[in-house]
């Protein structure tokens, strides 16, 4: 328990520590006001950076995903796998970002 209370302590004073000066600038009206400003900013951040990346792979290939992933099945060079890994964890993160957008209530 007093773990559970060290930590809300500790983001407690982070919290002040980021959103308290332009608290007093009046650029927000409450904490929750900034929470919710930041974490919009993030994750539409966030989709967007995946999204370029994955356009990017796309361009390269000429191919989505999927279609590389089938190509590879019969070999491939090792920067071939090494844009496939990062390529497949971005196809990833994207999905998760999305979803973290749905579960916050944002529109990305």
């Amino acid at each position: 328990m007093s773990s559970e209370i060290e930590n809300e302590n500790e983001f407690l004073a982070e919290l002040n520590h980021a959103a308290g000066p332009l608290l007093k600038l009046g650029l927000y009206n409450s904490p929750g006001e900034f929470i919710k400003d930041v974490t919009s900013d993030l994750i539409k951040h966030k989709i967007q950076f995946y999204k370029k990346q994955l356009k990017t792979f796309e361009i390269k290939y000429s191919m989505p995903f999927d279609a590389l992933s089938r190509k590879l099945e019969t070999g491939a060079s090792i920067p071939e796998e090494d844009d496939w890994m990062e390529w497949e964890a971005a196809e990833n993160m994207l999905k998760v970002w999305k979803k973290a957008a749905i579960e916050t209530g944002i529109s990305a």
